[in-house]
């Protein structure tokens, strides 16, 4: 960006020293809901979410991308469901590798040591129906990828994407629509995700792997993560983000920081003494990188995925978590999760909050 910001330096030992050890929880929740077949009077809950987040900036107004890499377990007696996903702009859809939470998950844990208690993942399942059910949901692409059958649909008219979901033979998302229409009015899209028949019928277990989706954010600096839509579940839930950027992410540096919507870095890169200044780090090719050398051999599919989608960029890791998340309150908030940048400037609005950017409706309480 023309627009030059820096990372506040930090000393490697000082940040290990003050590091807080975390455990990995046993249930996250984040980015969307997970909704029943009608017929399904149980229990369904989204028992374990993590994501892996990769932000390009731009200087151009609506030229940001991100690669939003989720991983979910669902605890229920069914075997079919459909996980609605909310995002700014249509998305691409691909295969993610479910290795890359575990590499990144022994790096945060190699870094901070002592080496922390892994999570657990368990299953889900299901598969779509009929290809577009009602008018006024316009599915704007539909494919298989990897295990999964997904539909990327847009709401035109409010109370349609519950039809829609109806004649799909799942559940209306309850006590939804001020949700849905918030995401309508803004011209969203909605990611439904369900594992294929294909795999159903398959004579082997099926592949529950993690999904990339890329999309524009509609704006220059803020990283977008959705969830507004997890607030209508009804138990309290936790979060857990791997986000890869350019600089360090504003924590508490002013109200665009992270800590004001009750998250906390558990981790972040930081620069030695043999590394260059607020130039990130080569996670493409961590065994050429001085500050990552030493853990390449933790981070081989991390380092390809990299190499695979920006290889000439370079990047901070920082992992952030937020803990019992109250639902009601995450309903109530103005708009998504919005991380931006570490402006040293303090007065410095991010670009993506100001008035008619992505992210002002958070700040325009």
């Amino acid at each position: 960006m023309k627009d030059i910001y820096r990372h506040a330096k930090a000393v490697g030992a000082m940040l290990l020293a003050a590091a807080v050890v975390v455990a990995v929880p046993s249930q996250l929740w984040a980015d969307g809901m997970v909704i029943p077949p009608a017929n399904y009077e149980g229990s369904l809950e989204e028992q374990s979410q993590e994501a892996m987040i990769i932000f390009q900036s731009s200087d151009i107004p609506g030229g940001a991308t991100e690669d939003l890499i989720l991983k979910i377990t669902v605890e229920g007696a069914v075997d079919q469901f459909a996980w609605v996903i909310p995002l700014p702009n249509q998305p691409t859809v691909k295969k993610a590798d479910a290795k890359l939470f575990k590499e990144l998950y022994d790096y945060v844990a190699y870094r901070l040591r002592p080496r922390m208690k892994k999570g657990s993942m368990g299953k889900l399942g299901g598969s779509f129906g009929a290809p577009e059910a009602a008018a006024d949901v316009k599915v704007l692409s539909r494919e298989i990828v990897g295990s999964y059958d997904v539909a990327v649909v847009r709401e035109n008219r409010p109370g349609t994407l519950n039809k829609w979901l109806g004649d799909e033979g799942y559940q209306r998302i309850r006590s939804g629509e001020e949700v849905i229409e918030f995401y309508r009015r803004k011209g969203y899209v909605f990611t439904c995700v369900k594992v294929s028949d294909t795999e159903l019928t398959a004579d082997k277990p099926v592949d529950l792997h993690p999904l990339r989706l890329t999309f524009k954010t509609g704006g220059r600096d803020g990283i977008y993560f959705p969830m507004k839509m997890t607030g209508l579940q009804e138990r309290r839930f936790d979060v857990n983000l791997y986000v890869f950027y350019g600089a360090w992410l504003n924590d508490r540096l002013n109200k665009y920081g992270y800590e004001h919507r009750g998250f906390h870095r558990k981790y972040r890169d930081w620069d030695s003494r043999k590394c260059k200044p607020n130039a990130g780090k080569n996670w493409a090719r961590p065994k050429s990188d001085p500050f990552l050398r030493s853990a390449a051999a933790r981070i081989p599919t991390v380092a390809k995925l990299l190499r695979e989608l920006h290889p000439g960029e370079r990047h901070y890791l920082t992992n952030i978590q937020a803990f019992g998340l109250d639902p009601a309150e995450v309903r109530n908030w103005p708009d998504d999760l919005w991380l931006f940048p570490y402006y040293v400037n303090k007065r410095f609005i991010p670009y993506d909050a100001r008035p008619g950017s992505p992210a002002a409706p958070a700040y325009q309480r």
